[in-house]
């Protein structure tokens, strides 16, 4: 998906009773916690502290005032819920950013906590001169695809990709359909 511009942002607003934080040393299982459960962003092994250090961390994009972490409360030490980071690709044009990694514990979703972490990696990006930003995500994750579409993100396939064009045009309008539909999918595709 791709927000052409970074102009017009909405304002950032947090959930009531939640808390925004960028990322610091110490974070590692929490955020791994977070990209772990049913739903999120799986990776082979599962994302153990030793893998968010290897995957994350030490990443080149990575950077710890680009990562953002919900929290529930006023204390910043209190366990993260959900996150996002702001990323640069590596093929990626100048002034182009991403929004990578978004996820939010699963007793956490649909409290907006997903939208705020976007949003301020979103600002995140702006702030850092970047002027449009894309991000990756499965076509079942249907309740964060209607986020990010409320947030200005557009459908994007590359003819001549990893699938074919027609493929993607057809499981683009499957997602479409669903996102207008009233009864959202929200489980992963057996």
């Amino acid at each position: 998906m791709a927000r052409p511009h970074l102009r017009d942002l909405p304002p950032l607003v947090v959930p009531n009773g939640f808390m925004i934080r960028t990322w610091r040393d110490g974070d590692e299982s929490a955020w791994g916690a977070i990209m772990d459960p049913p739903g999120a962003i799986p990776v082979a092994g599962g994302w153990t502290p030793m893998a968010v250090r290897a995957r994350h961390v030490e990443h080149p994009s990575f950077r710890p005032g680009w990562t953002f972490l919900a929290v529930q409360g006023t204390d910043p030490d209190a366990p993260p819920v959900a996150a996002a980071s702001a990323w640069r690709e590596v093929d990626a044009q100048p002034g182009h950013g991403a929004i990578h990694m978004v996820a939010a514990l699963p007793e956490w979703r649909g409290k907006g906590l997903g939208r705020a972490v976007t949003l301020a990696a979103m600002h995140a990006l702006a702030a850092r001169g970047d002027v449009a930003a894309t991000l990756k995500t499965d076509d079942w994750r249907i309740a964060a695809i209607r986020t990010y579409l409320g947030l200005g993100f557009l459908p994007v396939w590359r003819p001549g990709g990893e699938r074919d064009p027609e493929d993607h045009r057809d499981r683009w309008s499957a997602v479409m359909q669903a996102c207008h539909s009233r009864q959202p999918r929200t489980e992963a595709p057996p």
